[in-house]
């Protein structure tokens, strides 16, 4: 869910915001007007419009942001490690069922609604607040293939009696990545959990030191990995599978055809040739994996 956090310095942040929850509308108050602001019993969750950008944020107005969308343009893809991985459709060769493990703002749902109309989908969060906050400002709609589960991620796992074709682990909170989502016991259990030749994705943002062990603990569960990473250097977002990989060059190849046929607002034949089919070994540091990889 996270990405890189706001650019303008957190003064400015908090005086701007400041002048337009207190005062009538002002010049520069459309940068950073806050829309939305709930405690949940987890964490603040807050909704803050910056421009064209509406974000998802959790804690504090000018943290990281958990989800982006672009108000002027409901077609457009605004955060780039959701573009990359609607990739994992393309890994799987069958579509019918899908498991999203952290909703966020549903960015990732509603582009799968969007190009697969005939979808199952589930999508597990476990803050109330943040399903409020993704069906007001961010058109998350419920439908009768589209479900929103309240609750724990890693319960509903080991619960759901239904095998998913790609299942995508992106479950953050205030505080980062829950250590409970990428445990050993967790990843057998969606292991069990994926219908054959499925995928597993997994969003692993700015873990540092830890980001190596993690690549490493998850391709000890699912041998066939690929990998891309953002270009700001902070996602690092995870294939995973039982079964081998699509060859790179029939990957490209898909992804060209789909983004024609879907009309797709950015060109995933890109994105599948910036795929890293060596992904980062364990143990290696994330400044390490920055300079080896896109």
């Amino acid at each position: 869910m996270p990405t890189n956090t706001p650019t303008r310095t957190k003064k400015r942040g908090i005086w701007l915001l400041t002048i337009c929850l207190l005062s009538s509308p002002v010049p520069g108050c459309d940068d950073g007007q806050v829309r939305f602001d709930k405690r949940s019993e987890f964490q603040r969750i807050l909704v803050v419009d910056e421009g064209d950008k509406r974000y998802l944020r959790f804690g504090k107005a000018d943290s990281g942001n958990q989800s982006t969308m672009s108000m002027s343009d409901s077609q457009a893809v605004a955060v780039e490690y959701i573009r990359f991985s609607l990739l994992g459709m393309l890994m799987t060769p069958r579509r019918e069922r899908v498991l999203m493990i952290g909703l966020g703002g549903g960015t990732f749902t509603t582009l799968l609604r969007r190009h697969y109309p005939d979808l199952w989908i589930d999508a597990v969060e476990i803050d109330p607040v943040v399903v409020e906050a993704a069906r007001r400002f961010f058109g998350v709609q419920e439908d009768d293939r589209f479900r929103i589960h309240i609750g724990d991620g890693a319960k509903f796992i080991r619960k759901t009696p239904h095998e998913y074709d790609l299942i995508f682990l992106d479950a953050y909170s205030g505080e980062g990545l829950p250590p409970e989502l990428v445990s050993p016991m967790f990843f057998a259990a969606v292991k069990d959990k994926l219908a054959e030749q499925g995928v597993v994705i997994i969003n692993l943002w700015d873990q540092g030191l830890r980001e190596g062990f993690l690549a490493g603990r998850f391709r000890e569960v699912f041998p066939y990995t690929a990998c891309i990473r953002s270009t700001d250097g902070y996602n690092l977002v995870l294939f995973g599978k039982e079964t081998a990989m699509p060859a790179a060059t029939r990957l490209v190849e898909a992804a060209r055809r789909f983004t024609s046929e879907a009309d797709l607002s950015f060109d995933l034949a890109e994105v599948a040739d910036g795929l890293n089919m060596q992904c980062p070994p364990r143990g290696i540091n994330s400044m390490e994996t920055r300079v080896g990889m896109r």
